[in-house]
């Protein structure tokens, strides 16, 4: 599961850049805001290379991965099954 490092909102407010701001200026709009405020890291790497630039920094200063259970089952078996096909065709 990908996550924030940082809070980017806070971040965010720290360079002067608010909700309202963001919109005017159309370098973020209300729904990547919204995502920012609720941790969503569902975001295009566009927005990513926009949050680099604002900031100052590279992707891994802001995200980070975790790994979890669930991340396991639905990723990684999805791997094991694909390569246990080829066997079963034979």
């Amino acid at each position: 599961m990908i996550e924030y490092k940082i809070d980017i909102i806070d971040e965010l407010k720290k360079i002067g850049l608010n909700t309202t701001k963001a919109k005017e200026t159309g370098i973020f709009g209300q729904d990547t805001m919204r995502k920012f405020k609720n941790g969503d890291t569902k975001i295009s790497v566009e927005v990513l290379n926009r949050l680099c630039c604002l900031l100052e920094m590279q992707p891994r200063d802001i995200l980070k991965y975790v790994e979890t259970a669930d991340d396991k089952e639905k990723i990684i078996s999805k791997l094991c099954d694909k390569s246990m096909d080829k066997y079963t065709n034979i």
